[in-house]
């Protein structure tokens, strides 16, 4: 199944906001969820938790990035809701 990529608009305007090669590798790296964007053994993906009705994952990009999303299986779409450093989301998410 191959799954439609969408992008939140506040993630939009982030990835705008970045350098021609940040944009470049994170593009690339949001597109191979189209192919699978569950996690698996090897990755940059992780379930953080169940919402009432969809999970939430993180996927980090190039060590600098971390991208937040959830999955519509029914519907093959994968929701960008989150784009930003990888810091930040350390912050966020209470892991440093």
């Amino acid at each position: 199944m191959v799954f439609r990529v969408c992008v939140d608009e506040e993630a939009y305007t982030f990835l705008n906001s970045l350098d021609p090669k940040s944009q470049r590798i994170i593009k690339d790296t949001l597109n191979l969820l189209k192919e699978n964007p569950y996690p698996h053994s090897r990755g940059d993906k992780e379930r953080l938790h169940t919402g009432k009705n969809r999970s939430i994952y993180r996927m980090h990009i190039a060590r600098s990035f971390t991208a937040i999303y959830t999955i519509d299986s029914e519907a093959a779409i994968v929701h960008i809701t989150h784009l930003m450093t990888i810091e930040k989301a350390h912050r966020r998410y209470g892991r440093l």
